[in-house]
């Protein structure tokens, strides 16, 4: 259930929504493939690599919570927490927990993920409104594409003019 009631609030949030997954799974990519790369070649370097790893993890444990977050106030829809293993253990049990914890590896892959996927439902978003846009404004300057190339083919503006009135009353 969303708290948004009118339908242009809606449909805004929900451009919001989309257009902010491209940010923010940039920003969560760049930090990925840089630390990985960083960690894999520290973990020759007295295996400090491991921690910077482990770090990583963290983060997008964090980036999960943060886009939980995100849906839940721009879409309206809770998607709940994984339950936390709360076994009791040393530091050291704790801390490769992390790296054998299945949702931790889901928090990856979907941060890992979020970019290319953001990067191709903004190039859907933006080729459907550029056709839209492009067969609204084909009235206006139909008369300058060569004979007969359009779905009219006629020199007449008024069966175009026509057209066009109808497609933006729709």
């Amino acid at each position: 259930h969303r708290d948004l009631h009118s339908f242009p609030t809606r449909r805004s949030s929900d451009l919001i929504h989309l257009l902010s997954g491209w940010f923010i799974g940039l920003a969560a990519f760049i930090v990925i493939v840089t630390t990985v790369s960083a960690g894999v070649a520290l973990i020759v370097i007295a295996l400090s690599g491991i921690v910077v790893l482990w770090t990583l993890l963290l983060l997008c444990s964090q980036f999960a919570r943060a886009e939980r977050r995100r849906f839940e106030v721009l879409l309206g829809v809770r998607i709940p927490a994984p339950t936390a293993s709360g076994r009791p253990g040393s530091l050291w049990q704790r801390f490769w927990r992390r790296f054998a914890d299945l949702d931790t590896w889901k928090h990856f892959l979907y941060a890992l993920l979020r970019f290319p996927l953001g990067m191709a439902e903004a190039l859907i978003l933006a080729g459907v409104w550029s056709i839209a846009f492009a067969m609204i404004a084909l009235p206006g300057y139909d008369w300058l594409l060569p004979s007969g190339t359009t779905l009219w083919g006629t020199a007449t503006p008024a069966p175009r003019t026509a057209a066009g009135v109808a497609a933006i009353a729709v």
